[in-house]
């Protein structure tokens, strides 16, 4: 199963990926969504490609419970 889940690469700052479930969260990811960023309070904190993301959610992808709370703000 595929899920959408936030990865960190550096300190406070986060990649939108679409990976395996089973993988580990610095694995190998099948496609880079966006980014989060959540030291910025004003303008962009995060950027996402809603035609990729809607592809994979079409297709039986899942959104972990992080990035859902993220996305209702």
């Amino acid at each position: 199963m595929v899920v959408i889940r936030l990865s960190s690469k550096k300190k406070n700052f986060y990649y939108i990926n679409a990976m395996y479930k089973k993988k580990s969260v610095n694995g190998k990811i099948i496609k880079r969504i966006g980014y989060y960023n959540p030291l910025i309070n004003y303008g962009k904190s995060f950027f996402i490609n809603y035609k990729i993301l809607f592809f994979f959610i079409k297709n039986g992808a899942k959104i972990s419970k992080r990035l859902y709370s993220i996305f209702k703000i």
